[in-house]
């Protein structure tokens, strides 16, 4: 149920309009209020304070713009996220299906002491457990590693699986399941009407609806 008054934070406001970017949608306010399950008028109070505080504008195409101010810190909450699901899954060892949650709730409470010694524990050019660049986040994936969603990939070609879909546990634990993740290399093999696809992994079959292969960033394999 949406929330009245919102106890959402400015930092979640600006990592979901930051996210949403990241994943080709167009930021608008009932995107937002959907993402963060609170009301209409509770995002255009944040929008307003948000925008009044030089971290974004709205555009008359109801298009929300992170200004530079805004981009920044928002980049650097994604990263925080980020360090907070390699410290759950890299050192504690959380199952990486649970990471997303259980990191939402350990990222406020990283200083900046202990971020710059987690990146230097990983490696700044590392990715987090579900496959997304430190920096950069799927922008970079797709600039650098010339990533594409598994249901773009034609019959036949072999992929390896760079980066999945977070915020859904039940989609990951679907994924892991099939021994889909990460690193993995598929091949695939047949393609239904309906658009379901048959993938080949670890010698047997995976089906995979539109949803889920809407969801799956590969990069395809030289033949």
């Amino acid at each position: 149920m949406a929330r009245e008054t919102t106890s959402v934070s400015r930092e979640d406001y600006l990592k979901a309009i930051w996210e949403l970017e990241q994943d080709d949608q167009a930021p608008i306010s009932a995107r937002l209020a959907e993402e963060l399950e609170v009301t209409p008028p509770a995002v255009t109070a944040a929008l307003k304070r948000m925008n009044r505080d030089g971290l974004l504008r709205m555009e008359r195409d109801g298009y929300i713009r992170l200004t530079r101010k805004g981009r920044g810190e928002a980049e650097r909450l994604a990263l925080r996220h980020q360090l907070a699901e390699k410290l759950l899954t890299d050192v504690i060892g959380l199952n990486w299906t649970l990471a997303h949650a259980a990191a939402e709730r350990l990222e406020h409470g990283l200083s900046p002491e202990v971020e710059a010694l987690l990146i230097r524990r990983f490696g700044a050019d590392s990715a987090c457990p579900h496959g997304v660049p430190l920096r950069g986040g799927l922008a970079r994936l797709k600039r650098a590693q010339h990533a594409v969603l598994l249901a773009a990939v034609p019959v036949g070609r072999a992929v390896e699986i760079l980066a999945v879909y977070e915020k859904d546990p039940k989609f990951l634990e679907f994924l892991d399941a099939r021994k889909l993740r990460p690193g993995v290399r598929i091949r695939v093999v047949h393609r239904e009407y309906d658009e379901t696809t048959t993938v080949s992994v670890a010698g047997h079959k995976a089906y995979l609806g539109k949803p889920a292969t809407s969801r799956v960033w590969v990069r395809v394999l030289s033949s």
